[in-house]
């Protein structure tokens, strides 16, 4: 075969295969544009319960007040959207065990979402 005629039938990618290559980039850009925010609340409610560990004032608190507390420390942290009924307080032997579990949908396109589910906790050691 002849070397010139190879190289005019390797031309690159077409235009329909270059669409396809940006719409798979678009979309997984838009994931993450909706995942990020998420993620960083959930880092503000770790940051949260690590500070109420260590927080002695909190080591005397009722399970009322805890969650009362945790509820104000969310929102100086700028998490608005959380649903109270994600806490759950359990009596443990070395102290008392704060759990945040919760899930978040995000809409993506159409009927399309995205789940994330957290469940993050801290032992608050009794006073």
């Amino acid at each position: 075969m002849n070397p010139k005629a190879l190289l005019k039938q390797q031309t690159g990618m077409t235009m329909l295969s270059w669409l396809v290559v940006l719409g798979i980039l678009v979309f997984f850009i838009l994931i993450g544009i909706k995942m990020i925010p998420t993620y960083v609340e959930n880092y503000s409610i770790k940051q949260v319960l690590t500070n109420m560990e260590n927080d002695r004032k909190v080591r005397k608190m009722s399970a009322g007040e805890m969650k009362k507390s945790f509820m104000k420390r969310l929102k100086i942290n700028s998490v608005y959207e959380f649903d109270r009924n994600s806490i759950k307080l359990k009596k443990e032997k070395f102290g008392t065990r704060f759990i945040v579990d919760y899930e978040v949908r995000k809409p993506v396109a159409g009927n399309v979402s995205i789940l994330m589910v957290f469940s993050e906790s801290a032992l608050i050691p009794p006073p």
